[in-house]
């Protein structure tokens, strides 16, 4: 019997709750390690994976024999953090955004074909379930020939939502400060990875972005209105962000309202929440002929998306699967279609993605 994947993984914050679904109670990987610059925080989570051994110190982790490396730490960390594994030879996994720069993103990615391994950016939307179905359908034809995407999303009142640790918010609100990461990269990672999933790379593309000042210090790129053209099919896109910090949103997650709709010449997909659970609607509906056909029966729980994530990309490790997403070179495409509508946003014109490097 072949041994199970050995598996450490780095950074146990807010995101772990979901990230660690994937292994749990999998047969097929052993989580060995955990890692956390902060003891508490080990305290907190060595009892999820039993025998798993804790350490705050990543050099220690990497020397574990592992064969995957998942990367959940803050940010600006993900490049050298997946540059070490690399070295150690493991696999990795790295949480969104995949770095802050086209440059690091290359950094990643040369290191992994260096040492001959793989390099998934972790991006669970494309595996939650109602947007899968609306991509299987799309690719049936249901809405005929695609001609336009909207996406939506609404921040709401963080207090009656998923808690989330002062420390992971200081380290937010300090990179958007900075201008490097605010929640058009951050949070609309989701969005550019799910338009680029569906339709491609963009042609060029515009952006208004405001600047918010939001409760204990925290700092918004919203509302922003965003568009943009994808070259091959011509899918024209707009995609809202915008703040409603008063508003209390439904949800067992992140206090984000979000809303899906692929408009073809024959028909409409509508994928009608996502983290949220606000409105009492069918979370996924298909208008066409005259009619709407409601689909009650897919899992909606975001949650699961992690799951999935995670369980595909150990297939593929273990030779079962074929690694259709989330490649290093698809996570840097997101991160080089941020940079073309921060850019547009940023000069007041339409910038094309040819002028991105």
């Amino acid at each position: 019997m072949a041994r199970k994947l050995r598996v450490g993984i780095v950074g146990l914050g807010r995101i772990f709750d979901v990230n660690s679904l994937g292994y749990r109670d999998n047969p097929d990987v052993k989580v060995v390690g955990l890692c956390d610059a902060r003891a508490e925080m080990l305290a907190r989570r060595e009892g999820l994976f039993p025998g798993a051994r804790g350490t705050t110190d990543y050099a220690e982790l990497l020397s574990w024999d592992l064969d995957l490396v998942d990367i959940l730490t803050p940010h600006p960390l993900h490049a050298q953090m997946a540059e070490a594994a690399f070295r150690a030879g493991a696999h990795v996994s790295v949480q969104k955004p995949m770095a802050l720069t086209l440059a690091e993103c290359d950094r990643m990615i040369a290191a992994a074909a260096l040492a001959g391994k793989r390099l998934k950016l972790f991006e669970n939307y494309v595996f939650y379930p109602p947007l899968v179905k609306a991509r299987e359908l799309l690719g049936a034809g249901a809405v005929g020939v695609p001609q336009h995407l909207r996406m939506k999303v609404a921040l709401g009142d963080r207090s009656t939502a998923w808690p989330v640790e002062a420390e992971t918010q200081a380290w937010r609100t300090e990179l958007a400060r900075q201008g490097k990461a605010g929640v058009l990269f951050d949070h609309g990672h989701h969005l550019m990875a799910t338009a680029l999933w569906l339709f491609g790379a963009p042609r060029d593309g515009f952006a208004n972005i405001e600047t918010t000042p939001g409760p204990n210090g925290a700092l918004f790129d919203a509302p922003a209105t965003l568009i943009w053209r994808h070259a091959v099919p011509a899918v024209h896109a707009v995609w809202d962000m915008s703040l409603a910090l008063k508003m209390r949103v439904r949800t067992d997650y992140y206090a984000a309202y979000e809303r899906f709709e692929i408009q073809g010449d024959e028909g409409i997909l509508q994928v009608n929440r996502c983290s949220d659970r606000m409105l009492d609607e069918p979370v996924l509906t298909l208008y066409r002929d005259g009619e709407v056909r409601a689909f009650h029966n897919i899992e909606a729980d975001w949650g699961e998306s992690f799951n999935l994530s995670t369980r595909h990309f150990v297939d593929v490790l273990l030779g079962r699967a074929e690694q259709e997403v989330f490649t290093g070179h698809e996570g840097r495409a997101v991160v080089r279609m941020y940079q073309m509508l921060a850019r547009a946003a940023a000069e007041g014109r339409r910038v094309a993605l040819d002028e991105i490097a």
